[in-house]
């Protein structure tokens, strides 16, 4: 019997170290945004939505773009380092000049550059392993885990800096992070020689095609956070460009690689109804907690989401010990398992959730905070689930010569999900908070929530049927 190692490769560290730093700057600007754009910009809930679901919607559909340019023209490292400068400038506008003009440009520059950071630092960590490495599963999960870190720091922190030090702080602090990501990078690069094969020799056309498309991203991606109706017309054409791109891929691909293609875009099919239910947590949620909870100790509203941060934590180990035991014992749990164990995780969440809102209007009192802490440890175990999973099966189940672009594709269901979060969430919008009682907010949120559980136990049952056909093509060899 061959025993799978928990120890991984020589460079592993900085790859997660770096995330850490850019996965803090996004979450705090995940978890403070709602709120930003409510309690700054005075902006209502409908449009608080709206912004979110369409920045997070970005910061993922970005990646795809961010995959292409470094498989194409400029390689990973390159779109590595002009991402960080990105962010850096992005997080300093939105903390130095507080307007919806501002908001528009600041969250462009967000998105473009965690577009071209995520796909390819996870691409170039796959490069770490070899084909047949059994630690590549187990080593995404501690990757995952460590670069909780920074979004449990930028969770956490995000909604104390707001409340205590004022906006401008707060998005000046994520700068100073992605700062130490890229500085930790290039330290790594030089000590490990982390090299992207792929792109060794560039030309100057490559510089020029590469500056051509990323202006074109960050360009449509303000376009789309000014417009609405933009919004949804550009995220229906990428849907569709996405769906024929693994079409294409499909077709022109046989046998076994055929078939992992197609299981890959089953899979990526139903995690976008995942995120669309799990980003609840940074709209509605965030709202229905400061609204009809009541937080001790002064706790804000923002940081609550940081438990589930530091569930995924504490729970990561666990999860990875679980994988490793089935492994080391000729029974791993398949790809499609750990998929529906997600939705049912996330159904867990939302009936807990519902039963928590039942009883305080039952009691006639705010709702209890352990009903949220509770149901995001459910929401941990079942991202635990679903992410490192889907970020290692790239490297399973796609042609190498796609890896990053695949990687970009999944990381965009992420972003589909949130843009779908978004309009979820707009049935739980309050329309006049201040002359809307909270019992009344409370039923809102019920109704909201109820609907979110419906969704989430479909898709698993879903899932389920579909897991059947999936494993069947996964065990071709």
């Amino acid at each position: 019997m061959n025993v799978v190692s928990y120890k991984q490769p020589q460079g592993f560290s900085i790859f997660f170290l770096t995330e850490m730093w850019e996965r803090y700057g996004f979450y705090v600007i995940q978890t403070v945004l709602v709120f930003y754009i409510l309690h700054k910009l005075h902006l209502n809930d409908s449009i608080s939505y709206t912004i979110a679901g369409s920045f997070t919607a970005l910061a993922y559909i970005n990646s795809f773009f961010g995959g292409i340019i470094a498989d194409k023209f400029i390689g990973s490292n390159i779109a590595i380092l002009i991402g960080g400068i990105l962010l850096f400038i992005g997080y300093m506008i939105l903390g130095l000049i507080q307007n919806p003009i501002g908001l528009t440009i600041s969250l462009g520059l967000i998105s473009s550059g965690t577009g071209m950071v995520k796909p390819n630092i996870s691409s170039l960590l796959s490069t770490l392993y070899t084909p047949d490495d059994k630690r590549k599963d187990a080593g995404y999960v501690l990757y995952y885990v460590g670069i909780y870190v920074g979004a449990l720091g930028g969770g956490l922190l995000g909604g104390y800096i707001s409340s205590y030090m004022g906006w401008r702080a707060t998005f000046i602090s994520a700068a100073v992070g992605i700062a130490l990501g890229i500085a930790i990078y290039l330290h790594g690069k030089i000590k490990f020689n982390i090299t992207d094969k792929r792109k060794t020799y560039l030309q100057f056309i490559d510089y020029t095609y590469a500056s051509i498309s990323i202006i074109v991203m960050l360009v449509i991606s303000c376009v789309v956070l000014h417009s609405e109706f933009l919004a949804i017309l550009y995220f229906i054409v990428m849907a569709i460009l996405c769906l024929g791109f693994i079409l294409f891929a499909i077709i022109t691909h046989h046998g076994v690689e055929r078939k992992k293609l197609i299981a890959f875009s089953l899979l990526i099919i139903m995690a976008v109804f995942y995120w669309a239910i799990f980003y609840q947590q940074f709209f509605s949620i965030s709202l229905c907690i400061e609204r009809v909870c009541k937080l001790p100790y002064n706790i804000p509203a923002s940081s609550v989401p940081a438990v589930e941060s530091l569930c995924v934590i504490l729970f990561g180990p666990l999860i990875n010990y679980v994988w490793l035991y089935f492994s080391n014992r000729g029974k791993e749990i398949s790809i499609p398992a750990k998929f529906s164990s997600s939705f049912l995780l996330n159904s867990f969440c939302f009936i807990l959730i519902s039963a928590g809102l039942w009883y305080s209007m039952s009691q006639g009192e705010p709702m209890n905070p352990v009903y949220i802490l509770l149901a995001y440890a459910f929401v941990a175990i079942g991202e635990l689930c679903i992410s490192p999973t889907s970020l290692s099966m790239v490297s399973e189940l796609v042609p190498k010569r796609y890896s990053s672009a695949m990687m970009g594709i999944s990381l965009l269901s992420i972003g589909f999900g949130g843009k779908l979060a978004g309009l979820l969430a707009y049935q739980s919008h309050i329309v006049d908070v201040e002359h809307t009682t909270i019992p009344a907010m409370q039923l809102i949120y019920l109704h909201s929530f109820i609907s979110y559980f419906i969704i989430s136990i479909t898709t698993f049952i879903v899932s389920i049927i579909l897991g059947i056909y999936i494993k069947k093509l996964l065990l071709v060899r």
